[in-house]
Order: C-alpha cells, then sequence, then structure tokens
C-alpha cells in the first residue's frame, strides 16, 4: 500500500501477519456491518442468524488480536454478561455456576469453521467443554452464545493455580478494550 509522507508517495510494504495484528487491533472500532447486525436482530426475535453463532469470550479471547489470530472470520459484537455464572482462576479463565453472581465478557460472532478452530485452541472436549448460555447484552436483550467451561477433570488437575503473568495482561487488556469490568488487575478467587 502507499502512504504519503509530505505530499510525497511511499510505497510500503506489509506483510500478511503485520496486516492481521493490525486489523485485529482496530477491527472493533469500526462501526458492524449492517448485515451482521440485522441477523443479531433476528436472533434476539428468536430467529436464526444462518451460520453465525453468537460466542461469549471471558478470559484471554477478550483481547481482539488474540481472537482474530484465532479466528480470522470472527466478528465484533458487544459486551455481555453471563448471569449465575462467576470467574475462577485455574491458571487459566474458568467459569463456574454459581447463583447471584455475574461474569462479563464480550460478544463475537463466528462461523463453524471458526468454531472448529476454536475448540482445537481451547481443548475442546477434553479440556473444556463447550454449551450454550443465555448472556445479557448491554442493551437490556438476550441471546443464545456460546461459553467455554473447563471439564471436571480439568478443574480438579488446576484448582488453586494462579494465572501466568503474560496470560493475565492479556485478560486485562482485553477487559480494557472492550470497556467491561476488569477482573484481572489482581489475583481472582481459587476455586474451593
Amino acid at each position: 500500500f502507499q502512504i504519503e509522507t509530505n505530499g510525497t508517495p511511499v510505497k510500503k510494504s506489509i506483510d500478511r501477519g503485520s496486516l492481521l495484528d493490525l486489523f485485529s487491533k482496530c477491527h472493533w472500532l469500526f462501526p458492524k456491518p449492517m448485515q451482521i447486525y440485522e441477523r443479531v436482530q433476528q436472533l434476539r426475535k428468536g430467529g436464526r442468524m444462518k451460520g453465525l453463532y453468537a460466542y461469549f469470550a471471558y478470559g484471554s479471547n477478550l483481547l481482539p488480536s488474540r481472537i482474530f489470530r484465532r479466528c480470522p472470520q470472527a466478528v465484533s459484537y458487544g459486551a455481555a454478561v453471563l448471569e449465575n455464572y462467576r470467574l475462577t482462576e485455574r491458571l487459566y479463565a474458568d467459569v463456574d455456576y454459581c447463583p447471584g453472581s455475574q461474569v462479563y465478557g464480550f460478544i463475537y460472532l463466528l462461523r463453524a469453521a471458526d468454531i472448529a478452530l476454536l475448540d482445537r485452541f481451547e481443548g475442546y472436549p477434553r479440556t473444556y467443554k463447550r454449551y450454550v448460555v443465555e448472556v445479557t447484552l448491554d442493551d437490556g436483550s438476550e441471546i443464545p452464545a456460546l461459553v467455554y467451561e473447563m471439564t471436571e477433570e480439568t478443574k480438579a488437575a488446576r484448582n488453586g493455580m494462579p494465572y501466568p503473568e503474560e496470560y493475565r495482561i492479556m485478560c486485562r487488556d482485553g477487559a480494557r478494550i472492550h470497556q467491561i469490568p476488569n477482573y484481572f488487575t489482581k489475583k481472582r478467587r481459587k476455586s474451593k
């Protein structure tokens, strides 16, 4: 591509990885495409989204550059809350059913191919199980969304293990970018 400096065009080459990284850092800033918006509106009314699935990210996948590297076709949608669950530190972020608690996260819209990729990154079905939950969007509407929760075996093996610092920073930065409550600035409660 070309960049003009002081009126003089300068050719600058950029490799695909850098372009993907640049796009993933800025992708969430751009307005959502109208067709995606309309499909989500249909979903809110009980309709189907024709090949798009809502995914509730609550850990390192909050960071746009991470999720877009893992799921290249992902589309940012918006902040959401998972009611009656709590965030638990078990080496990596996990959720546990806990009436009265909340987990703040972000919705990405994924295609089936991206879900298959994400399954591999998350270690589904051995490390994490995947299921559908109702999440509440910032406008108060509820939509079904995919969520990953550690399997019972993984929970038992990782109980009491703190986040690696690099992981905690990714989660913290993702929460800041999406302007959701940030539980990654200090040590989280460990599982029982």
